[in-house]
């Protein structure tokens, strides 16, 4: 068995099933630069995901690499129950560029707890635990928003705390919808 066999049945080994990997012979991605990476085998590509979904920075970049040194050298974590300056003075900026009166703003590290900070606040809000969603959606891997998504492949399991309906998107070209003109879309 050579290197790339044996990583990808230890992956089997211990990662869930529904941890899809592309490709029927998937790719182990051993470094990056900029827009692209490198595989195993050293073949470089154009990565067009530049980070795909949650930290979309690209890879090695200058700038990035040089401000999480920066942050790392001082604290690289702390809790949301101190003061932190530089979260603050981001706040401060987002609020600003949001245009809400009355902002309030909320970090998080990745797509799957921002929506589920919006599934815990509409549902709270409304006091109910129904959920319009889009069909062929991706809202993430926690069980909340694996329980939303509206793709199948996406979701390992078919359980949700919600009652969850579904609609077609809004892009008329890749729905059941595309033989409409635009007038008979809206």
């Amino acid at each position: 068995m050579n290197d790339h066999s044996e990583l990808l049945a230890r992956h089997r080994a211990v990662l869930p099933s529904w941890l899809a990997l592309y490709y029927d012979e998937p790719i182990e991605l051993v470094s990056g630069q900029g827009r692209h990476v490198v595989d195993g085998e050293g073949n470089r590509y154009l990565d067009l995901f530049g980070g795909i979904l949650t930290t979309m920075t690209g890879y090695a970049v200058p700038e990035v690499v040089r401000a999480i040194q920066d942050q790392a050298e001082r604290m690289l974590h702390t809790s949301t129950l101190y003061l932190i300056r530089p979260m603050v003075e981001l706040a401060e900026q987002v609020a600003e560029l949001s245009g809400i009166p009355d902002p309030r703003v909320f970090f998080t590290t990745s797509g799957t707890e921002a929506n589920e900070a919006a599934l815990l606040a509409a549902s709270s809000y409304r006091r109910s635990s129904q959920v319009i969603a889009v069909r062929n959606s991706y809202h993430g891997r926690s069980f909340a928003t694996v329980g939303i998504t509206g793709n199948r492949g996406w979701s390992p399991t078919s359980l949700t705390p919600f009652q969850v309906s579904y609609m077609a998107s809004g892009y008329k070209f890749r729905s059941p919808f595309r033989h409409l003109d635009d007038a008979a879309f809206v």
